[in-house]
């Protein structure tokens, strides 16, 4: 496992044009020996530079689990010392470099072939796909293929940008890496990492649970047998309640196996809808004794999950930490900017399973349960309530108004 990382300055051609060779290659040994001072700092091996494209590589010549990690994290710095340039530029009304970056993670050949002028180097398709994210990425952004998307995502925020043809005609998914998780990096400012970070990087790469297949095998399992009358309680819900389950658990400073049990949790929580539709906690949980043992989940691990199961039924009655954070982030939409859109989806699955027979009934329902329900971390009282009391507030004005077709 190697990533590769491509720079490259956008329209180096007519950039050499304007300058003499002495100034030009004079700028370049500035940014490159930059660029030398952040790979090194993250663990990196500098490749080679041919002209303006400059490249290193993570896990070669030493192989290591976190080069992944590694080459975003040199990629962004890079990305902001290049930002901070064009920037100062600007201010000057000056002329300025813009670069794209490309990270890409697979097998290479790697090695030293000929008799003069040594030098190390890498082959092979993944060292392809690199340079192809680099020459389809947006100047300013760092691009990732979704291989190396898959090793770094607990840990960076990330944009899904669409699907690139590689040389083989293959289609490859490509990201951009925003910055570093606000909750995992010094300042919350996504450029270099905190003690949390770390934490959850040897969470990741050291616990016995092996949390990414078992999380493949039950999204698999929705996908294919979740109703598709399931506007809400669908497959959407599932990972927006794994996302809103990780956020808080990083803030509220969960970073040990705890995090695995609460994502888990929220991946069967809502499991058991592909048997019935009512009381169907105990069938996710008994899914959950079943499955997750094969991923090196232990007993006490899975009565964990279980109980965080069981905890998400409405009215919900939390008894601890893990607890307090599941349940808030089951119900995280209602104090969010997307939650009439979410509601009506609820509202439409209600309505199909005969469960209301009227829209207003419906926002009767609402009011009554977001003025009874309450959120229990500090994180989602402080960043979801305020929100909350507001969208509350939209629907007794609509019930006001009254402009109900049934």
């Amino acid at each position: 496992m190697v990533s590769i990382l491509f720079t490259d300055f956008v329209g180096f051609t007519k950039i050499a044009e304007k300058m003499t060779p002495s100034d030009l290659v004079s700028r370049l040994d500035i940014y490159f020996r930059k660029f030398d001072e952040i790979i090194v700092n993250n663990n990196l091996e500098k490749i080679k530079t041919i002209g303006d494209a400059y490249m290193c590589a993570g896990g070669v010549p030493v192989r290591n689990n976190t080069n992944p990690i590694d080459t975003c994290l040199a990629a962004l710095q890079i990305q902001y010392y290049m930002s901070g340039l064009k920037e100062e530029a600007i201010k000057n009304n000056s002329d300025y470099w813009d670069l794209r970056l490309g990270i890409n993670t697979g097998e290479v050949t790697a090695g030293v072939i000929g008799s003069e002028r040594l030098a190390y180097d890498i082959w092979g398709s993944a060292v392809n796909r690199a340079q192809r994210m680099e020459m389809l990425g947006e100047p300013g952004k760092v691009t990732i293929t979704g291989e190396t998307y898959k090793l770094i995502e607990p840990f960076f925020e990330c944009t899904f940008k669409g699907k690139a043809k590689s040389k083989s005609n293959n289609e490859i998914d490509m990201y951009t890496v925003e910055r570093i998780k606000p909750q995992l990096s010094i300042d919350g400012e996504g450029l270099y990492p905190n003690e949390r970070f770390q934490q959850v990087v040897n969470l990741y790469l050291y616990s016995s649970i092996n949390y990414y297949k078992a999380e493949r095998y039950i999204t698999k399992l929705l996908e294919k047998k979740l109703s598709d009358k399931l506007h809400y309680h669908c497959i959407d819900h599932v990972q927006d309640v794994v996302n809103a389950v990780e956020n808080l658990a990083l803030t509220e400073d969960v970073t040990d196996e705890g995090l695995f049990l609460l994502k888990s949790a929220a991946s069967y929580h809502d499991a058991g809808f592909i048997e019935q539709y009512d009381k169907n906690e105990p069938i996710g949980a008994r899914l959950a004794e079943e499955i997750l043992p094969k991923y090196g989940y232990t007993e006490e691990n899975i009565q964990i999950i279980k109980e965080l199961i069981y905890v998400t039924q409405i009215p919900h009655k939390p008894k601890n930490k893990l607890e307090e954070i599941i349940c808030d982030a089951d119900l995280d939409y209602l104090g969010r900017d997307d939650f009439h859109e979410i509601a009506d989806r609820l509202r439409r699955e209600l309505r199909e399973h005969g469960k209301i027979d009227s829209d207003r009934k419906w926002d009767e329902i609402q009011v009554q349960f977001l003025t009874n329900h309450r959120y229990f971390t500090k994180t989602a009282i402080a960043t979801r309530r305020p929100k909350k009391i507001k969208n509350l507030e939209e629907i007794k004005k609509r019930l006001k108004e009254n402009n109900y077709k049934d």
